[in-house]
């Protein structure tokens, strides 16, 4: 059965803004050589990014599912919400992962200043 709206669709919320790691950050990461070994302490914090930007990942690929299926079954409406179900997983998840990355390059650049 295929929907059929009554009423134009509420607008969605926009996904979450993308964090973005410090450009500073990134030319200082980029100073090092890359057959440098590193060492970087890490934090507990560091670790939940780690595992919830892989959680929420995956997460998103099912909502995607969710998307593709209810939108080849002509539910658009339920198609659209999971749709911006996944944008917002994903963007959470990149988000972890970019914090990850920026806790990474930071606690290597500080070992490397204290060796």
């Amino acid at each position: 059965m295929i929907d059929t709206p009554t009423a134009p669709p509420a607008p969605l919320p926009a996904p979450p803004d993308l964090f973005t790691i410090p450009t500073a950050l990134v030319d200082q990461w980029s100073e090092i050589p890359g057959s440098d070994r590193l060492n970087f302490p890490l934090t507990r914090q560091d670790i939940d990014h780690l595992l919830l930007g892989l959680l929420r990942s995956l997460e998103a690929q099912a909502t995607l599912d969710r998307v593709i299926t209810d939108w080849s079954n002509g539910r658009v409406d339920e198609a659209n919400r999971a749709l911006n179900d996944f944008r917002r997983q994903n963007a959470d998840a990149q988000n972890n992962i970019r914090q990850l990355v920026a806790a990474i390059m930071a606690s290597a650049l500080r070992e490397r200043k204290n060796a």
